[in-house]
């Protein structure tokens, strides 16, 4: 059984924001250069700090599912779709809580059983018809959470993807408001300039923070 591969969170800006060259649109005599580290923006912003939460917070409840149905792994079908659905929900209301841990329970009492009748030595007829239910889906469940596991993966991606583009182009938002404010007409990136002087990083992280 193959775990969800949660990536590291922290937001990779080698290479995304290696020497950009950023224009602030502000037209003048003379060119007037400055420089910003926008990995320092781009990582230290509140934004960032605030999207990384969001991306942490999604992918502990899917690990924590994950985990949860490895370890009792006897959910019926319809046990285990609402529990997908309900683990995963952003903002579960607290009756939604309330649904998602009497599954839990339910499914915990469930294995429970499993066990038991495992290792019963004279198992009825019956008994034998619920071991044989429950080894079914274990098999069944397990093959499920394989598939989940990857759809799990592509969605942390696909969020990763989309918050680090969502706060690369509010860098470059504040970068320019800033460069126009101050005059420049062209802001390097450091990556692309690590010697020029005039370095706007600190007031473009105040216009990034200052943005809700």
């Amino acid at each position: 059984m193959s775990n969800i591969k949660i990536q590291q969170l922290g937001w990779v800006v080698a290479g995304t924001l290696a020497g950009i060259m950023i224009g602030s649109g502000f037209q003048a005599k003379t060119d007037k250069v400055g420089v910003v580290d926008l990995g320092e923006v781009f990582s230290t912003s509140e934004y960032a700090k605030t999207q990384t939460d969001t991306l942490r917070t999604m992918g502990q409840a899917r690990q924590d599912l994950v985990q949860f149905v490895n370890t009792y792994p006897v959910f019926s079908q319809e046990q285990a779709q609402r529990f997908r659905d309900l683990s995963v929900k952003p903002q579960p209301t607290a009756a939604e809580k309330a649904e998602l841990e009497k599954i839990k329970q339910d499914v915990i009492a469930q294995d429970k059983r499993f066990k038991a009748l495992q290792t019963k030595a004279n198992p009825t007829p019956e008994e034998v018809a619920t071991l044989r239910e429950f080894n079914e889906r274990a098999q069944t469940m397990l093959k499920t959470l394989d598939r989940w596991s990857r759809e799990f993966s592509d969605e942390f991606q696909s969020m990763q993807d989309k918050l680090r583009a969502d706060t690369l182009d509010r860098v470059k938002a504040a970068v320019k408001e800033v460069g126009s404010k101050q005059g420049f007409n062209i802001v390097y990136s450091q990556d692309a300039a690590p010697y020029a002087a005039n370095t706007i990083t600190q007031d473009a992280l105040k216009a990034m923070n200052s943005k809700k």
